[in-house]
């Protein structure tokens, strides 16, 4: 049987909208057992109908979600959302488990940025990090991240925050 290649593309709305939903809730559930376990910090993870509204919240002018699809199945997923004029924030990048370690996440971060700077005109990049996501850190500070205080917009409660790495990349202003 031949293997396929996964796929990044744009979010379809409003096709996608119940898969990435599913995406979310199982990101979630991953991260929120891992908060328990290593800080003890107990979180609940949103029902498929306020993971749909969340998915949904992506849909609009200064925003995108990403995809990682794998034989009509989606796979991982990213989204992007502006704060202010110029400052777009990464949100949500996840891929399943058993598809990492093949530069997939890379390869969406990547797109990602581009996407950032060529669709949204970002000059400033920013994003959050639960502190044991060591690979997805690395991965950032790989790409020029650089760890910064908590910054404006972010959606992590103040009461979370010392959970959590908040990093910024500027973007070179092109001539």
């Amino acid at each position: 049987m031949e293997q396929t290649t996964p796929v990044l593309r744009p979010a379809r709305y409003p096709a996608d909208v119940d898969d990435l939903a599913a995406l979310n809730i199982e990101y979630l559930t991953w991260a929120t057992g891992r908060l328990l376990e290593e800080f003890g910090v107990v979180m609940a993870v949103p029902d498929a109908q306020a993971s749909a509204a969340s998915v949904r919240a992506f849909d609009r002018e200064g925003a995108r979600y990403l995809v990682v699809e794998n034989e009509g199945v989606l796979v991982g997923m990213g989204a992007l959302r502006t704060l202010e004029p110029g400052v777009v924030e990464i949100k949500r990048m996840y891929l399943r488990p058993e598809l990492r370690g093949l530069h997939l996440g890379s390869a969406l971060l990547d797109r990602l940025l581009a996407e950032a700077v060529d669709g949204l005109g970002a000059h400033t990049l920013r994003l959050d990090s639960c502190r044991f996501m060591h690979g997805a850190q690395r991965l950032y500070a790989s790409r020029g991240f650089t760890e910064r205080d908590p910054y404006e917009g972010t959606e992590i409660p103040a009461q979370m925050r010392e959970n959590w790495r908040f990093f910024e990349k500027p973007v070179p202003v092109r001539a």
